[in-house]
């Protein structure tokens, strides 16, 4: 699904490749989560996958095909939902088929499927105030499927919900995952829901990223919380929780 082939990447002003002759690869239909401290450059893999920045040496292919020759190379969920709360769920799903002159039927038609897909068909006609935040971030995954992209970038959207939201949103996304059968790439801070969600992680263990440390979870899907327990569960966790504090600078 995903290729990336020796690519680089150097922000303006800086002295140093952040992305440093970087390869790796997402197979179709793998949920996989990327780890690591904040500003380690997880994020600037999604701006050039996503063609929000350009690389500045090497491919970056999804199947076969390099980004910069897609319309809409992946789907993108951002930490923040970024609904507008003048317009009503159904006119924010609406709003990049609007400025894309899609015929409002198709429009209308498309939300209303996607809304009976993530289960709140009754709520087009509410505003972003009327929803929690657990539904807010569905609504959010719901413009993203939009996109009709098979791969998904999702950049740790639940990092702003309280734990048991984030637990319950956890559960319901890995479900959709196996209903739509995407491939789901996943930010995240948290070990344990990189542990749970994930088939594999890849671990940043260094800045520039020169390469990610792949680890693969040893357990199948459907998931409960009772696999967390296990002990080789635990020492994974252990083992990248040690692998992330080295890299803190106090």
């Amino acid at each position: 699904m995903l290729e990336f082939k020796n690519v680089s990447f150097q922000y303006e002003g800086e002295d140093f490749d952040i992305i440093d002759d970087l390869s790796f690869t997402v197979d179709k239909g793998d949920f996989v989560s990327i780890i690591g401290i904040s500003g380690c450059g997880k994020s600037t893999i999604f701006k050039l996958i996503g063609g929000m920045l350009r690389r500045k040496s090497g491919q970056i292919l999804i199947e076969g095909s390099d980004v910069s020759s897609l319309k809409t190379p992946a789907g993108y969920m951002p930490q923040k939902d970024l609904l507008f709360p003048w317009r009503t769920i159904e006119k924010n799903l609406r709003l990049p088929m609007e400025i894309a002159r899609i015929p409002e039927a198709e429009q209308k038609a498309r939300v209303a499927s996607i809304l009976k897909e993530v289960g709140l068909s009754d709520y087009a006609g509410k505003y972003p105030k009327d929803l929690s935040g657990g539904m807010r971030q569905r609504i959010s995954f719901a413009r993203t499927l939009l996109t009709d992209a098979d791969l998904l970038m999702l950049d740790e959207p639940f990092s702003a919900l309280d734990a048991l939201t984030r637990m319950n949103m956890q559960e319901w996304l890995l479900s959709q995952w196996q209903h739509l059968n995407k491939t789901i790439l996943f930010i995240t801070h948290d070990v344990e829901e990189a542990l749970f969600m994930s088939g594999k992680i890849y671990l940043v263990q260094q800045t520039p990223i020169h390469e990610l440390e792949v680890i693969h979870i040893p357990m199948d899907y459907p998931r409960t919380r009772d696999f967390m327990a296990r002990p080789d569960i635990i020492e994974l966790k252990e083992y990248m929780i040690d692998q992330l504090k080295r890299q803190v600078i106090l």
